[in-house]
């Protein structure tokens, strides 16, 4: 019976320690349960902390992306609206240059008639710009005559009325040019150019050579030593050679040497040619210089009868008055022009 009851006792201690070590165990368990709760808030805490630094610098990024984008599409918007403006600009100077070429176009479209009677026109406006030139530039009288005739047959051959104010400035233009004096440059250019051309072929004057007298020197030169009479005997023959001494000519008319030979006949080409332009220029002053100085030097300088026959030519030309006075002759050239406009 105490056996039973000892027993018993042991079994309640075996199962009181069971259910102490139970209490134990379950609130150890309640203590780690514990412990992993707050150390999974402290990581929940820290990731939402983490979380919401990424989605606000996030939100930032993108606040500066937007505000970019945003000046970039005004940039964009306003490059846009430039473009467009200039389009538009383009568009409307296109526009205006097809519809100046389709007037063009409408208003050019000729006929072989038409096309004829432009060319015509074009020939006239030549001629009469010929006949200025010639008359103004060159002083041709009769050049310009025949241009302006020529131009008013060309203006007969088109048949057209409303050229005729045009024929009877060409009539008053033939007429006043006709009244001037008839002076035939061409003619007088011609003969200026060929006595220039001639001028090289003119014999230039010269005097005889006197041979000196050499007793004073030679008797002189006996007086000194052999060494110095030597030096002066090559001396003197130098000088002989260099100097002449003329008995027909003074002063300018000397003998000379082959370089003033060659400037003399330059000069004299000179004042030939400085008369041809005075003659184109209508200068009657120093046309008649040049020739009055081509004649003096062709007396003083040359003789032969190459000298001669030209100085009979420069002679005749020096009675031609070229002093005249050319008529304006622009009124047909400046109505043509403001008739085809």
């Amino acid at each position: 019976m105490a056996n039973n009851e000892n027993k018993q006792q042991i079994d309640d201690n075996v199962q009181d320690a069971e259910l102490v070590a139970d209490k134990e165990t379950t609130a150890a368990n309640h203590r780690i349960v514990w412990i992993a709760l707050a150390v999974l808030l402290l990581l929940l805490i820290a990731a939402g902390g983490w979380l919401y630094q990424q989605i606000n610098s996030q939100q930032q990024q993108q606040a500066e992306r937007f505000t970019s984008l945003e000046d970039e599409l005004a940039t964009v918007q306003s490059d846009y609206s430039r473009q467009q403006r200039e389009l538009s600009k383009l568009i409307e100077q296109l526009q205006a240059q097809s519809d100046k070429l389709e007037e063009f176009i409408s208003r050019e479209t000729l006929t072989s008639d038409e096309l004829k009677r432009t060319w015509a026109l074009q020939e006239i406006q030549y001629l009469l710009n010929v006949a200025n030139q010639r008359a103004l530039l060159a002083h041709d009288v009769d050049g310009a005559i025949r241009a302006l005739n020529m131009a008013d047959k060309q203006i007969q051959a088109l048949s057209d009325y409303r050229l005729h104010p045009l024929r009877a400035l060409i009539a008053e233009e033939v007429m006043d040019l006709e009244a001037l004096a008839d002076i035939d440059t061409a003619g007088i250019a011609i003969k200026l150019q060929t006595a220039a051309n001639h001028v090289q072929t003119l014999r230039v004057k010269k005097g005889p050579e006197v041979e000196l007298d050499e007793s004073e020197s030679l008797s002189s030169a006996a007086q000194v030593d052999a060494g110095w009479k030597q030096a002066l005997e090559d001396i003197w023959q130098q000088m002989r050679s260099l100097v002449v001494i003329r008995h027909d000519q003074t002063g300018e008319a000397a003998v000379l040497v082959p370089e003033q030979r060659y400037f003399l006949y330059q000069n004299l080409r000179l004042q030939l040619e400085s008369a041809r332009l005075a003659l184109l220029n209508a200068d009657n002053d120093n046309y008649q210089h040049s020739l009055q100085t081509a004649i003096d030097w062709l007396q003083q300088y040359f003789t032969g009868d190459q000298r001669d026959a030209m100085l009979n030519t420069l002679k005749q030309l020096q009675d031609s008055q070229i002093n005249i006075s050319i008529p304006d002759i622009s009124g047909s050239l400046n109505w043509l022009e403001e008739y085809q406009q």
